[in-house]
């Protein structure tokens, strides 16, 4: 059985998580580009204060998971707004891909969120061609419940966003 723990992000863990949050490959199925070390410790800055860069009112709880080795394998963040819509994203980093470790550091984290906000409702959202990802909600319960047609853009072409919910 694999078992991980959860750090919470700080500013410090920009450094340290740069040469993982800045492979390229992780960046396949997103619309963002690879962010600059300065963006990322920024980043963080916000995520330890629990505070988004860009919306006021949402929480914003970011983890990085770690192994009882002490490596990283991968980041897992749970926005919640202020009327209680709580969104999750993850990666996982390239070296610890296709091993399980996401269902487990995103239920850690869920269960976090959960005990500190008693969420009603947790959605996510995938990039059709984003099969991984999309194993990983479906393993832990999300439902697939809709689905915005072309609209992301992944390499100059338009994609179908889908739109999961797990209910508590």
């Amino acid at each position: 059985m694999v078992v991980l723990r959860l750090e919470k992000v700080t500013e410090q863990h920009a450094q340290i998580l740069y040469p993982y949050i800045s492979n390229p490959k992780i960046y396949e199925y997103l619309e963002e580009s690879i962010p600059t070390l300065l963006a990322v410790q920024q980043q963080f800055q916000f995520a330890a204060l629990e505070k988004s860069p860009d919306n006021e009112t949402m929480v914003w709880l970011k983890w990085v998971a770690v192994t009882p080795q002490n490596q990283y394998v991968g980041l897992v963040e749970i926005g919640i707004f202020d009327d209680q819509y709580a969104e999750i994203g993850f990666m996982t980093f390239v070296d610890f891909q296709k091993r399980g470790y996401a269902p487990i550091y995103c239920l850690l984290a869920i269960n976090e969120a959960n005990k500190r906000f008693q969420l009603s409702a947790l959605y996510a959202s995938v990039n059709e061609y984003n099969l991984a990802s999309r194993k990983v909600v479906e393993r832990l319960g999300f439902n697939l419940i809709k689905v915005n047609q072309k609209a992301e853009l992944i390499k100059s072409q338009l994609s179908d966003e889908l739109i999961y919910c797990l209910t508590f």
